[in-house]
């Protein structure tokens, strides 16, 4: 068996791909064929009238598939470590040859089984929430279109995620040193700090998830429109994309709590570099669509850029 790891191989090109192709777009997109540009643009910053590329293209609605994807995968993932961990149950044996053969069988150790729960706990808790958002508070316009490999890259994110942190967590790795159950000295107070971080931009996120959908209802909760409109309060004071600057805050948070797990900063970079030129593309574009922008209202790092 090849001793690779496939998450890190994957997210390492994934990463790479979107800072190439995000900077080909940033400085030269008016020379560029369109379909370089349909690949990193979806929403309101699509292009239009390009049927040529509308076989590429799934309905913005669509988010709702793979953060149902997520909500489940996350839920049934923090069960079975709740059943291994506190209950005591045994990791199957075919659990190990998975991670084995994703992530190499000379695998090690590098996160305590309570830091990898904690972890897992709180990624549940934002898939929950995400899920919860997209079913039940967003409004996604009719003609809202993502790219296909924008679609499906969400469902290799959120699975990207749950394996990353168990292919380095002590309980899953075969004949591990470190112990094989939880214990709660393993965290420090940079955990908890991070715990908070994590707890403060979560509900941040939720709070400009409701000021996006509450600009296309009346007071009484109806939708009446599906038409952009600029938004305002809570970090839309700061930056154009909060909701980005949330999800990276959350990632760091728990990049912090996983520090030591590898494979992990594979996931985070990836976050960074994805989240980083989505933040750049809808800035811009709120530039080009209002005059009345805030003139000092950044692209997702406040005060910075």
């Amino acid at each position: 068996m090849l001793n690779l790891n496939y998450v890190r191989i994957l997210f390492s090109l994934m990463t790479t791909s979107i800072i190439l192709l995000g900077s080909l777009i940033n400085a030269f997109e008016k020379y560029l064929p369109v379909i370089f540009s349909q690949v990193l643009r979806y929403g309101k910053m699509s292009h239009r009238g390009d049927p040529i590329f509308k076989f590429l293209q799934v309905p913005k609605a669509w988010f709702k598939h793979f953060y149902l994807y997520s909500f489940l995968l996350s839920i049934l993932s923090l069960v079975s470590l709740t059943a291994i961990f506190i209950f005591k149950f045994e990791v199957p044996i075919f659990v190990y040859d998975v991670l084995d053969a994703i992530g190499g069988s000379f695998r090690l150790a590098s996160i305590s089984n309570t830091s990898a729960f904690l972890g897992v706990s709180l990624l549940t808790l934002q898939c929950c929430r995400r899920f919860y958002d997209t079913w039940c508070v967003s409004v996604f316009g009719k003609t809202g279109r993502i790219n296909i490999i924008h679609y499906l890259l969400g469902y290799i994110h959120y699975t990207g995620c749950i394996v990353s942190i168990l292919l380095e967590t002590s309980k899953f790795v075969r004949n591990t040193s470190l112990g094989a159950d939880l214990h709660w000295e393993d965290l420090s107070y940079k955990d908890a700090l991070a715990v908070i971080v994590f707890l403060w931009a979560w509900k941040h996120q939720y709070n400009v998830t409701v000021i996006l959908s509450n600009l296309r209802k009346n007071k009484k909760g109806k939708i009446i429109t599906e038409a952009h409109i600029l938004p305002h309060g809570d970090w839309f004071r700061y930056v154009s994309s909060p909701h980005m600057l949330a999800e990276l805050l959350m990632y760091l948070a728990l990049t912090v709590i996983l520090w030591g797990n590898v494979t992990w900063l594979y996931i985070f970079a990836w976050v960074l570099s994805n989240q980083v030129e989505s933040a750049l593309l809808t800035h811009w574009w709120y530039k080009e669509t209002f005059t009345n922008i805030p003139k000092n209202r950044k692209a997702i790092i406040p005060y910075i850029c």
